[in-house]
C-alpha cells in the first residue's frame, strides 16, 4: 500500500506539471489568449465504450513447497485476450491544452495457468484468472486541430482468483477471490469525429504488488503461504460522446 500511495503521489503532480509545462510554452509562442479560430473540441463531460487486447501475466511464489514438495518454488503464466468495457470523464480545455480525468471499467476472461510436473508426473497446478479490471486516471494532453496526444496515469483495481491445486494431497484445492490495487500508466490518442464524437486509441501498463495470502491445507495439517504479483498491458480502441 505505501508503494501504490507513493506512486499516486507521484503521477498526479506529474499530470499538472505537463499541463502547465504545455500552458507556459503556448504563453511563450504569444497564444495566451485564444485565437479565433481556437475551439474547444474535447472540453466537458463525456461518456463511451471501448475495447481492445489484453496481456496478462501472473507470477506465484509457493513459500513452502505445497505443490512441488519442500522445494518453494515461482511460476508464472500468462494469457492475452479481447477485453471491453465502458468510460466516463471530464476534460479541461484551454485552446491547445487540456486536463482531464478519466474513469473506466473493462471485462476480462483471462486464464493464466501452470501445470507443474516432475519426471512426466503432474505435481498440480497454479492458475490466476482476471476477471475485470478498472482504472481512474489524470490525462494531460496537447490539442493539435482535431487531434488530442495525451499521457495518463493513476489508480487501477482488479478481480483476480487464484487456485491451486497439488494432486500428491489427493487432489486438494485452495481458491482464493481478490480485489487487488495498483497504479497505471500509459498515452493515447484522440481524434474529434464531429462536435460531440471522438474516436480513442491508447496503451496502458497496468501492475500490482505483492499480495500475501495462506490457507489451512487439511492434508499436511499446517498452514501454507503463497504470495502473487500480477500485471498486463492494455491495447484499445474507444468511442467517446461528449455532452
Amino acid at each position: 500500500m505505501k508503494r501504490l500511495l507513493t506512486v499516486l503521489a507521484a503521477l498526479v503532480p506529474l499530470a499538472f506539471l505537463a499541463g502547465g509545462a504545455l500552458a507556459d510554452g503556448i504563453k511563450h509562442r504569444g497564444l495566451k489568449d485564444a485565437p479565433a479560430g481556437c475551439v474547444s473540441k474535447f472540453h466537458g463531460f463525456y461518456a463511451g465504450v471501448h475495447g481492445g487486447y489484453t496481456a496478462y501475466t501472473s507470477h506465484q511464489n509457493d513459500l513452502d513447497g505445497y505443490v512441488f514438495p519442500a522445494i518453494p518454488s515461482g511460476y508464472t503464466a500468462s494469457d492475452s485476450g479481447f477485453s471491453g468495457g465502458v468510460q466516463v470523464g471530464y476534460n479541461w480545455q484551454r485552446c491547445n491544452v487540456l486536463f482531464g480525468i478519466e474513469a473506466d471499467w473493462s471485462w476480462a476472461d483471462l486464464d493464466a495457468d501452470t501445470s507443474v510436473t516432475s519426471l512426466g508426473t503432474p505435481l498440480g497446478t497454479l492458475t490466476s484468472t482476471l476477471n475485470s479490471f478498472g482504472t481512474i486516471r489524470t490525462r494531460a494532453g496537447l490539442v493539435l486541430d482535431n487531434l488530442l496526444l495525451y499521457v495518463t496515469g493513476g489508480l487501477a483495481i482488479a478481480d483476480v482468483d487464484y487456485r491451486v491445486t497439488s494432486n500428491l494431497l489427493l487432489g486438494e484445492t485452495a481458491s482464493f477471490g481478490e480485489t487487488r490495487w495498483g497504479w497505471t500508466a500509459g498515452f493515447g490518442t484522440e481524434w474529434a469525429l464531429w462536435d460531440r464524437v471522438t474516436l480513442k486509441s491508447e496503451v496502458l501498463y497496468v501492475s500490482f504488488g505483492d499480495e500475501d495470502y495462506t490457507f489451512a491445507s487439511t492434508a499436511l495439517g499446517t498452514t501454507v503461504r503463497f504470495t502473487t504479483d500480477d500485471s498486463f498491458w492494455v491495447t484499445r480502441f474507444g468511442l467517446n460522446v461528449k455532452f
